[in-house]
């Protein structure tokens, strides 16, 4: 059974103009947009991203003091009693990141629904939570001795669950009465945030009526919890359970089935290879079944088109042309066996048959991970890469095949959840 509880919220004062005091999470922000975030002294970055020039003792030690600042001065302020919180999460996608999704998925607007609260911590992959991809370890130590010095949880992992009745969804529309992606805000029930960051509105209620947190917790307990969003952080609160007695850690659950809820890739950019190497290996293993010098509609269907569970296809951006590559059926079928791995075969075959073999230097400097495609094309049209592989998205189901039949995990960076949480909306003080 999944343990859940509600927790006493700390949020930003309201009053305050909170637009300029949240941020995206730590692990999405660039330079930039650390630089624009962090000039306003009190926004929630300084306790959340590591600039990063600077050193992880020095980040740690500068988080705390800000903390203690924002609390000290009634930027951050605790609720008075304990309650479950619907974060709601009102979103558009931008044209080339839409051109993705078959017809179908494709909407005006998304309007995503999840329930924030204390879950009880558990070894990933034995019980009922699970993750999907692999983490870096350097990155999860430095999000427990940020969590232990500050004691504070400062945006919630995002985790879905399948429930094909949409019971707890359809609580929150009852509870708040309005549907989805439509918003008719009630005066008797108003958000406790209600603020629009990068063009995407976050929103949270409170729920502390008993009725309901029962009604919640009933339909929550027979759960399996699959980590989306938050590896690194789910990581430390583990370690955090093992050392240090914390049980509980905040988390915001999602329905699978929400149409909202969408899984898009990390397209590639690769630099510091052997083109020749490269052309080598696409022969080996790949016929190519579209070109052409523009990136349009057709490449996408191309791209999506499926005649198999084998039937693996890349895209492909030189700087010059658009390809789509098809990988020979026979070797995918044989690596698939050999690996004892389904979902995800795109990925599997990326990486071991193009990306691992070929590149010359480290992984984590000549490979980039870009949202869109138009970033990863841009920067092969910059020179600062050589090659862009653009991927087709994994869905909820092959996820949740890896995690919890196959029991492995994607390489980093294989699923782009959307929507993101922001830092700032919901945090929780560790008791």
């Amino acid at each position: 059974m999944v343990d859940i509880r509600p927790f006493k919220a700390t949020i930003l004062k309201p009053g305050l103009a909170i637009d300029k005091l949240v941020c995206p999470v730590y692990d999405t922000i660039d330079a930039a947009q650390y630089q624009r975030f962090a000039s306003e002294k009190n926004n929630i970055i300084h306790v959340t991203a590591r600039r990063k020039d600077t050193d992880r003792d020095e980040f740690i030690e500068h988080a705390k003091k800000n903390l203690d600042r924002f609390i000290d001065s009634e930027v951050l302020v605790e609720r008075e009693r304990p309650a479950f919180y619907i974060y709601g999460i009102m979103y558009t996608l931008q044209p080339e990141v839409l051109a993705e999704l078959p017809e179908k998925d494709r909407r005006s607007r998304y309007f995503a629904f999840g329930l924030v609260t204390l879950a009880k911590v558990e070894d990933l992959g034995k019980g009922n939570i699970a993750g999907h991809e692999n983490i870096f370890e350097i990155n999860t130590r430095e999000r427990y001795r940020l969590m232990k010095a500050c004691m504070m949880n400062f945006s919630p992992i995002a985790a879905e669950y399948s429930m094909l009745d949409h019971a707890l969804n359809n609580l929150f529309e009852e509870y708040l009465e309005f549907r989805r992606p439509d918003f008719v805000p009630n005066p008797e029930k108003p958000p406790l945030v209600d603020v629009t960051l990068n063009g995407s509105r976050h929103l949270l209620w409170e729920v502390t009526d008993r009725t309901v947190v029962d009604k919640i917790t009933k339909i929550v307990s027979g759960l399996k919890l699959l980590i989306l969003d938050g590896h690194h952080r789910y990581t430390a609160s583990n370690m955090m359970r093992e050392k240090d007695g914390i049980e509980y850690t905040m988390m915001m659950l999602m329905e699978g089935e929400d149409r909202a809820l969408l899984l898009l890739p990390w397209h590639r950019a690769v630099r510091n290879f052997s083109r020749e190497n490269l052309a080598r290996k696409i022969d080996e293993k790949f016929k190519i079944v579209w070109q052409s010098d523009k990136n349009s509609e057709e490449f996408y269907s191309q791209l999506r088109h499926r005649g198999s569970e084998f039937d693996v296809r890349l895209g492909m951006y030189d700087g010059e042309k658009f390809s789509v590559l098809k990988a020979d059926e026979k070797s995918v079928l044989e690596l698939s066996k050999k690996r004892g791995e389904v979902a995800g075969l795109d990925l599997i075959v990326l990486h071991d048959w193009l990306i691992n073999p070929l590149i010359r230097g480290r992984p984590e400097e000549d490979v980039s991970f870009n949202a869109s495609p138009a970033e990863a094309v841009a920067r092969v049209d910059s020179k600062e890469f050589d090659v862009a592989f653009l991927l087709n998205k994994i869905s909820i189901k092959d996820v949740e095949r890896k995690a919890f039949v196959e029991r492995r995990n994607f390489p980093q960076k294989s699923t782009l959840f959307l929507p993101k949480v922001a830092e700032g909306i919901v945090m929780r003080r560790i008791e």
